[in-house]
């Protein structure tokens, strides 16, 4: 399967000039029809073939045939900015430099220093999950709502700037949610 779904198409990366990849999110036949006008190839929106997502699963070999012929006229990243001004879900596939330097690009402080005062520090990826400042890690269990539903948004605290910082969060114990009864 990899990068494609199974029942939603298409849905999985596409090749483009030079064989560089774009992935396409296309959900529902509204962004189909978006993406045929987009590519100049309305017709494909009209074709019995591909005009129903159904019909669009059931026709990938034909649907990948058809969008990559097209595709392969531009790079990803010309591709992303045409198709996204025409509400098609799309992006380039990145290499791990390009993924990093976009992220510095959108202000996302893509390196983290770990171990401040050695010498050298490490240099890792932030981790993608945080507040305003900076990533965060939990230094107490979720919270419980009112199903008894863990809530996720509780206790949020900033990222440790070393693993021995990691300690302290697991030495906190889960809250019992229906405490065990005691023997009599």
């Amino acid at each position: 399967m990899g990068n494609r779904h199974p029942s939603i198409a298409p849905c999985e990366t596409l090749a483009c000039r030079d064989g560089q990849l774009l992935a396409v999110a296309v959900g529902n036949d509204r962004q189909f029809r978006e993406l045929a006008r987009a590519l100049g190839a309305p017709e494909l929106a009209e074709d019995l073939r591909f005009a129903r997502n159904e019909d669009r699963v059931q026709n990938r070999t034909d649907l990948i045939k058809a969008l990559e012929g097209r595709l392969t006229s531009d790079t990803p990243h010309g591709w992303t900015e045409r198709l996204t001004a025409a509400s098609a879900p799309c992006g380039p596939v990145n290499t791990v430099s390009e993924a990093l330097e976009l992220a510095a690009r959108l202000g996302l402080d893509p390196v983290t220093s770990v171990g401040e005062g050695r010498v050298p520090p490490s240099h890792q990826p932030t981790p993608p999950f945080g507040d305003a400042g900076g990533p965060t890690l939990r230094s107490t269990p979720p919270g419980r709502t009112r199903h008894g539903t863990a809530n996720l948004a509780v206790g949020a605290i900033r990222r440790p700037l070393a693993a021995a910082h990691v300690t302290f969060i697991t030495r906190e114990p889960y809250p019992q949610p229906n405490p065990p009864a005691r023997a009599v």
